[in-house]
C-alpha cells in the first residue's frame, strides 16, 4: 500500500506539473552501454545497435512515453497522460529543447474519469493528420497535424468491449490508408489477443472492422507497431514479471496473411532481455536511413516510476534476413 501510494502522489505531481507549460526544460541525453558485460557487441538477433541513451528534463511532465513517431531527427512522442513531446536528437548533440502540451479536447468534467490514457498513436505521412488510441474508454481521435486541433472521436463497435486497461495498446496505419489496432489482454486460450483491421480511417468507418488475432510471444504483450518499407509490420512486445523484471521482443507480420477470425503468423525479429539494459519498452518507430537503410527506434516508458528509466535505442534492420 506504501508503494502505492508512493506512486500516486509521483502521478499527482506529475499531472499538476503539467498544467504549466514549460518551454524553457530541455531533455537531455546520456549515452549507455546496451550490455555492460559485452561493450562491442552490437549484434542483437537481426538488429544491429547503433545507440542507447537515457532521457532525462527537469519538465516533470516528461515520461510515461507508450507512442513514437520519428522523422528527420524530429521526435513527436506520446505520454500517458495526455502530452504530446517534441525535440530534437541527431545522436550527437546530448541537450535538446523540449516541446510539450496537453491533447487538445481532453477537458475534464466533474465525477467523470477522464480519458487520458494515451497508448497509440499513428501518422498520415501525407496530410499530417495524426490518430491517437485512448485505453481507458477505448476511443480514437483524429488531430490536425502538429495536434493543431481535435477533428473527430470515435469508439468503433469491436475494441468497445476491450478492458479498460488492455485495449488499444498499438495502432499503425498502413500505406494503403487501411489501419490495424492491437488490444493488449489475451482473449483465447493459446495467449493469443485480439487485433482488428480497419478498412479505412476508424473515426470515419468505425464499423469498417475485422477482428483477426495476433499470437504474442508467450509472456508478452503487443505496445506498439509500425510499417516497414516493403509492407510488413513491426510490433513491439513487452514482458514483465517479478522474478525476471522487463523484457522486450520484436515480431514481423504481414498484413496480406490477415484472415478473419484466425490467428496470424508472426515472425521473431529480435529478443532483448536481462543483462542487456532494459525497461518498459513501449514505443516504436520506423525510419529510413539515407544510404535506404531501415532504423529502428524504441523507447520506454517508465510509468513515472524513479525506479524505472526513459530509455532510447537505435537499431538497423535488414528485412530481408526475415522470411
Amino acid at each position: 500500500m506504501r508503494y502505492l501510494l508512493s506512486i500516486a502522489l509521483i502521478l499527482f505531481l506529475t499531472t499538476s506539473a503539467a498544467e504549466t507549460p514549460d518551454g524553457r526544460a530541455p531533455v537531455r541525453f546520456v549515452p549507455l552501454m546496451l550490455d555492460p558485460d559485452r561493450p562491442t557487441e552490437t549484434e542483437v538477433d537481426s538488429l544491429r545497435l547503433l545507440g542507447v541513451w537515457r532521457l532525462t528534463s527537469d519538465n516533470h511532465a516528461f515520461g510515461g512515453i507508450s507512442a513514437l513517431q520519428v522523422k528527420n531527427g524530429q521526435f513527436l512522442t506520446l505520454g500517458d497522460s495526455g502530452k504530446a513531446f517534441r525535440f530534437r536528437f541527431d545522436g550527437r548533440i546530448l541537450e535538446s529543447p523540449l516541446r510539450a502540451r496537453t491533447l487538445p479536447g481532453l477537458h475534464r468534467r466533474p465525477h467523470v474519469a477522464p480519458d487520458l490514457d494515451t497508448e497509440a498513436m499513428t501518422i498520415d505521412p501525407v496530410t499530417g493528420q495524426i490518430w491517437v488510441g485512448f485505453e481507458t474508454f477505448n476511443t480514437i481521435r483524429r488531430y490536425s497535424a502538429d495536434f493543431g486541433g481535435k477533428l473527430r472521436k470515435s469508439a468503433p463497435p469491436a475494441i468497445r468491449h476491450w478492458p479498460e486497461n488492455g485495449g488499444s495498446e498499438a495502432m499503425v496505419r498502413l500505406s494503403d490508408g487501411r489501419f490495424i489496432v492491437f488490444g493488449e489482454d489475451p482473449a483465447r486460450a493459446d495467449g493469443a489477443t485480439e487485433a482488428v483491421l480497419f478498412s479505412g480511417d476508424p473515426v470515419v468507418r468505425p464499423r469498417s472492422a475485422r477482428r483477426f488475432y495476433y499470437r504474442v510471444p508467450i509472456g508478452f504483450r503487443a505496445t506498439d507497431a509500425a510499417q516497414l518499407p516493403d509492407g510488413r509490420v513491426l510490433v513491439l512486445n513487452r514482458h514483465f514479471s517479478g522474478l525476471d523484471g522487463f523484457a522486450a521482443a520484436l515480431t514481423l507480420i504481414d498484413p496480406r496473411e490477415i484472415v478473419a477470425g484466425k490467428a496470424i503468423r508472426a515472425r521473431m525479429v529480435a529478443r532483448l532481455a536481462p543483462p542487456l539494459t532494459i525497461d518498459n519498452m513501449e514505443a516504436l518507430s520506423i525510419e529510413q536511413g539515407k544510404a535506404g537503410e531501415v532504423i529502428v527506434w524504441i523507447m520506454s516508458d517508465d510509468n513515472f516510476n524513479p525506479l524505472q528509466q526513459t530509455l532510447l535505442m537505435k537499431f538497423t534492420l535488414d528485412p530481408a534476413r526475415i522470411r
